[in-house]
């Protein structure tokens, strides 16, 4: 029954299960790190990194609901671009690089530290069949995900949160490298290299499939709720990294020597609770990367389903987790240096479209094509500067002459350019010419 009108709890279950998709093992690990590093500038470090690392995936989402749908932020393309896009995001996000990482992490933290023996194999086979098994309810995510295990989830966060101010595990150090004289323009690098823009344009199928199943129909109302679930992810996600940097900026007693932010979590938890501490890490570890799996598993069998008729949407989610399985288990590594520079390209080529999703009807097809072509060669320039792979001469002349390349944003200011040049040249041709110059 469409009812177009939520409760207050369904309101809250939604906002969770956005929440929830977002906080992969990757969003955990970053913000003890960059505190770490960032010390008495860990404010100023992450002020950066919420801009980007939460404001850029809010400000996706936003638009997405503005446009009424993830589908529409391709609608200005041609259809086998715009179809080969998404099969690209769905493969990179989903069985290439993000579930087998997933995977691969919640079993570091979790049964690892424990087990002796290697037994990645039936670990993988236990996650991938719960993924599955959630997964095959889409119209149940905001139950499963929303209403019980993001709960759960911030329950244990919220935990640790305590602990971290109220015991904090040393004073606060100095800060370190890029973070003595720029920690707001490196926080702003790191948050932006979460990548999470690229999941936002992804969750928007999901999150638009859930709105439906509680009987919401009226695209307006679609878009109010959707708006909605971006504020409370944005607020929820902010809080859960800024605890998760004081961590870090506090860690001085548990060493000095962490080279990523899993070890410090480890200590902290170590520290303050012991073996528990270990599991209770590892629970955290389980829970974020099962949500993740599930709403990318989700997103992107929506996707197929809805533009292949051949393919159904339990036999999508199917195969995605079969594969993941098969790549956390046999080739993680060595896909990871063929789908990471992938992942980095796409990235500048979804903020464009983006950019180019509220002003579709004012520009021509020519100048949208064109704008995305830019994103994707300088895309793929940032990716190379990114994997260290560019030429020292070349690397040298994009510093120079091409702004933001030091951040690895080197797309923006051109992209930006050709998307202004194409308004303009469509205003001018749409631009009624005159009696007296016809004459």
């Amino acid at each position: 029954m469409s009812t177009n009108v939520l409760t207050g709890r369904n309101i809250a279950a939604l906002g969770f299960m956005t929440f929830a998709m977002y906080l992969g093992a990757g969003n955990l690990i970053f913000p003890p790190f960059l505190g770490f590093q960032a010390g008495e500038h860990f404010l100023s470090g992450m002020t950066g990194f919420l801009l980007t690392g939460v404001g850029l995936p809010a400000l996706a989402l936003i638009i997405v609901a503005l446009v009424k749908g993830s589908d529409n932020l391709t609608a200005a393309l041609p259809r086998p671009l715009a179809t080969s896009f998404w099969v690209m995001v769905f493969i990179v996000i989903g069985p290439a690089f993000v579930i087998p990482r997933a995977i691969t992490v919640a079993y570091q933290f979790s049964f690892a530290p424990f087990i002796g023996g290697d037994v990645l194999v039936p670990f993988s086979i236990a996650f991938c069949v719960i993924t599955i098994l959630f997964s095959l309810f889409p119209g149940k995510l905001v139950d499963t995900i929303g209403k019980w295990l993001t709960p759960a989830l911030l329950a244990i966060l919220a935990v640790m949160a305590a602990f971290a101010f109220l015991f904090p595990a040393g004073q606060v150090m100095q800060a370190k490298g890029p973070y003595v004289d720029g920690a707001l323009a490196e926080g702003l690098t790191q948050g932006y290299m979460t990548m999470d823009a690229l999941g936002s344009i992804g969750f928007g199928w999901v999150i638009f499939r859930a709105i439906k199943s509680m009987g919401v129909e009226c695209p307006k109302a679609t878009a109010k709720y959707t708006f909605i679930a971006a504020v409370m992810y944005a607020t929820a996600m902010a809080a859960v990294y800024l605890s998760l940097a004081y961590i870090g900026s506090t860690s001085a007693d548990l060493g000095t020597d962490f080279t990523n932010g899993g070890e410090i979590l480890t200590a902290f938890t170590n520290h303050h609770f012991g073996v528990f501490g270990t599991m209770l890490l590892g629970l955290v570890m389980i829970l974020a990367c099962l949500t993740t799996a599930i709403g990318v598993a989700t997103a992107g069998s929506e996707f197929y389903s809805r533009t292949f008729s051949s393919v159904s949407y339990s036999r999508s989610v199917w195969v995605t987790m079969i594969l993941a399985g098969l790549v956390a288990n046999v080739g993680l590594d060595q896909l990871l240096a063929v789908t990471l520079p992938v992942v980095v390209a796409l990235h500048p080529i979804a903020i464009a479209l983006l950019m180019i999703a509220p002003l579709r009807h004012r520009i021509t097809p020519i100048a949208v094509l064109m704008t995305v072509a830019v994103a994707l060669i300088f895309g793929c320039v940032d990716a190379a500067h990114i994997l260290g792979s560019m030429p020292q001469a070349w690397d040298t002349w994009f510093t120079q002459h091409v702004p933001l390349y030091h951040y690895y944003a080197g797309w923006i200011v051109p992209t930006v350019v050709m998307l202004v040049a194409g308004l303009v040249m469509t205003r001018l041709l749409k631009k009624p010419v005159p009696a007296a110059v016809n004459a």
